[in-house]
């Protein structure tokens, strides 16, 4: 039992996939006008995207709340 089990590349896949579930979850909010909910659930992935080391992913999500930020809560 001395033998150390390397699972880190199954927790850098899990961050992906929950991260890229989050952006579609925030998609179908976004339709649904609750902008507020989009930004948490994308504030999350992004979170997600950064422990799973994920730098592309991050800045399209950055880019995302960005612009719904400035889109739709800067009046």
């Amino acid at each position: 039992m001395s033998e150390k089990i390397d699972t880190s590349a199954q927790f850098l896949e899990f961050y992906k996939k929950k991260g890229d579930y989050l952006v579609s979850l925030s998609e179908n909010h976004f339709k649904n006008k609750e902008y507020k909910k989009t930004l948490e659930l994308l504030n999350q992935a992004y979170a997600m995207y950064q422990k799973g080391s994920c730098t592309e992913d991050m800045l399209r999500t950055k880019q995302k709340f960005q612009e719904i930020k400035d889109n739709y809560f800067n009046r």
